[in-house]
């Protein structure tokens, strides 16, 4: 498995690859933005798209963009194919960005806050749309 920032050779594979693995009738996808294929491009023009491919195929993927004004990284959007979740890939692909912390929003009905609770984030806070979340490398 390669783990590294997405070139442009991956712009349609990726923009496939989220179309496949999100769902846009879950609730975790809240914009339209997560699926729109002109973000994903421009993300991985701007070096904010990490790609985790096995053989070629992409297998997970992740946006991100750095908050300058708060000194973090937000994650932005991700998927992991099904084979290979439940494995710690979101993690590992984590530390190709080696910045900390890493924030994420998740609207606060969604079942996927399990998710982000089980894998050892930890709740920053909330209001009423959204929960907030953050990973440190520690």
């Amino acid at each position: 498995m390669q783990i590294a920032l997405a070139n442009p050779t991956h712009i349609s594979e990726v923009v496939t690859f989220f179309n496949e693995n999100l769902d846009r009738n879950n609730n975790a996808v809240y914009s339209e933005e997560f699926l729109c294929p002109l973000g994903i491009k421009a993300a991985i023009l701007r070096k904010q798209l990490v790609v985790a491919t096995v053989e070629g195929q992409v297998v997970g993927a992740f946006r991100f963009y750095r908050k300058k004004t708060q000194n973090s990284i937000s994650l932005y959007q991700y998927a992991i194919s099904e084979m290979y979740r439940g494995k710690g890939l979101l993690p590992k692909m984590l530390l190709t960005i080696n910045e900390w912390p890493i924030v994420a929003l998740c609207p606060i009905n969604s079942n996927f806050n399990e998710y982000y609770f089980k894998s050892g984030w930890k709740l920053q806070g909330q209001n009423d749309e959204f929960k907030t979340w953050i990973f440190n490398n520690n």
